[in-house]
């Protein structure tokens, strides 16, 4: 029998042969028999005494244990303590099945609260989708539930070597889930083009890809993950036209753009305005990239219907190195067979198996970077920019390490597409003016400053507006709006607002004619036009 204190609570079961399942216990008094409820199956397991070694609290890794002990009437008990001692008489035999019995490869399921090895048997309801499992020293075999997920591993499957014609062929991972290896003879707009093996030449969508492999690497690539981290936040200046692809190089450099076309043994990349080819040995493998999320809802992309989660999937992980999702799935005569999206209907031997993942999104299960870890996110507003300053009040123009300092390098494209160098003005006065069409405080510190520098006489002042991180169509869109006539530089990046110390717009740096810094105004308040007049004209004042 079970005790009050076992009877009813949430335990781990400890069998014999070294698994283990938490759920609900039940029994009766001289039953020879536990019953464990476990969210993990449908029905309750069954299992004979014998094969039970104990019992202790779930997730309980000191503490009491409770063994079972044997009673003068041949009934068991939970005893307390792990003084008690544990029937041996019987335990030899406690295999119900031997695995040279039965058909059946030896598995192990693996799942949260289970570890416990058996087998897959076939499919009771085919319409359900979900996979039967027999435990090999339970009574009873029981339909995985619903809402389980997990991972079987397969033991010594009969063929585990890569067909030899197959040998020199590349994996290609779907988003899906699904992979399959090939040789790929070209990319362009409408997807990838790729030889598989036994199928011919086939057109795999762009929408259908997550990543493709074009040089095989000996060693795993090194590509560090704040790098991957920078490349996958979009700039505010590309979120009208976001790059759709990761290049990486056979030594683990990254590469964010636009894959145009692979033709040959070159790969080309549009990266922003510019084309860049590169020999296709160079490159190991494409990702494509997808939007998540974004701060400002631009880059917000909807989930296809076709991605979302269903109910109970099966991932399973083959030998020849191929992947492949299905829903619907069914296990007969020792196959597994069901529906994959990418593959259409599919079926294969138990024996070709390596390892099978279960639940809603097995696909995050059995991959250590899922599709998700390659989704772009659009940069955010700068904290400063959105947020009031807080700290202490210091006189404008005076609160910066620039000041007194040459002016850090200036090397930026002008809105017509001409190059512009600070270096080159030196013997002027140059204003520098950071701005962004959605801050419109800066927009009209441009109409302000525009007014002071003009009453200052012409060709006195070389004013230059910089734009932070936004396309040309859109700082050609807000200089019209504006109207002001200033050189208008593109900070696409953000480089030279971040090294000129531009937290907050607008912001305004005055260089002198020795290529000084002098003032940095970078508070948006009704004295700043004063401080920058008085500044220019104690410039004009000194000699020439």
């Amino acid at each position: 029998m079970i005790t009050s204190t076992a009877r009813g609570a949430e335990m781990r079961v400890w069998l014999v042969d070294g698994g283990h399942v938490d759920g609900v216990l039940s029994g009766e008094g001289d039953s020879e028999r536990i019953v464990c409820d476990s969210p993990l199956f449908v029905d309750p397991l069954q299992f004979d005494v014998r094969v039970v070694e104990q019992v202790s609290k779930k997730n309980a890794i000191l503490g009491r244990r409770y063994r079972l002990r044997s009673l003068s009437q041949g009934r068991h008990d939970f005893g307390s303590p792990a003084r008690s001692l544990f029937l041996k008489t019987g335990v030899p035999d406690w295999r119900r099945v031997p695995w040279s019995a039965t058909d059946s490869l030896a598995m192990t399921l693996v799942a949260d609260g289970v570890k416990i090895a058996g087998w897959l048997e076939q499919t009771g309801t085919p319409d359900s989708g979900r996979l039967v499992w027999q435990p090999a020293l339970a009574r009873n075999a029981t339909e995985l539930a619903a809402t389980s997920q997990g991972k079987i591993t397969v033991g010594s499957p009969r063929r585990s070597e890569v067909p030899q014609e197959w040998a020199d062929a590349l994996p290609i991972n779907y988003r899906s889930g699904d992979s399959v290896v090939g040789w790929i003879q070209g990319i362009d707009s409408n997807g990838v083009s790729v030889e598989l093996p036994g199928q011919g030449r086939v057109l795999i969508e762009n929408a259908e890809l997550h990543s493709v492999t074009l040089t095989k690497v000996t060693k795993p690539l090194d590509v560090d993950p704040r790098d991957l981290q920078r490349l996958l936040v979009v700039p505010r200046s590309e979120q009208h036209k976001p790059p759709l692809h990761v290049v990486v190089s056979v030594t683990g450099d990254l590469l964010r753009g636009t894959v145009v076309e692979l033709s040959g043994e070159a790969l080309v990349v549009q990266v922003r305005s510019k084309m860049v080819v590169i020999p296709r040995d160079r490159v190991a493998k494409i990702v494509w990239l997808r939007s998540q999320t974004s701060a400002n809802e631009s880059l917000v992309v909807e989930t296809p219907a076709h991605e979302v989660p269903e109910a109970f999937l099966v991932h399973a992980e083959l030998v020849d190195k191929r992947n492949v999702t299905l829903r619907g799935g069914a296990f007969r005569d020792q196959t597994l067979s069901g529906q994959s999206r990418a593959l259409g209907s599919f079926s294969i031997a138990l024996s070709e198996v390596k390892s099978i993942y279960f639940g809603r999104d097995p696909v995050m299960l059995s991959r250590d970077q899922s599709p998700l870890a390659w989704g772009t996110t659009a940069a955010t507003v700068p904290r400063a920019y959105r947020e009031p300053q807080t700290r202490k009040s210091v006189p404008l123009g005076s609160d910066s390490r620039l000041l007194g300092k040459p002016a850090p390098p200036l090397s930026l494209k002008t809105l017509d597409g001409d190059s512009f160098d600070l270096g080159e003005r030196k013997g002027r006065v140059v204003v520098l003016d950071f701005w962004a069409s959605w801050s419109a405080p800066s927009l009209r510190s441009l109409a302000e400053v525009s007014q002071v520098i003009a009453a200052l006489g012409d060709g006195e002042v070389d004013w230059v507006a910089i734009n932070l991180e936004e396309s040309a169509e859109s700082a050609t869109r807000a200089r019209k709006r504006v109207g002001v006539d200033a050189t208008v530089l593109l900070d696409v990046d953000g480089d030279a607002a971040y090294v000129y110390q531009a937290k907050s717009l607008p912001h305004t740096v005055v260089i002198d004619r020795n290529g000084v810094v002098v003032n940095v105004i970078g508070r948006d308040t009704p004295k700043r036009l004063d401080i920058l007049r008085r500044a220019l004209q104690q410039r004009f004042a000194e000699p020439k």
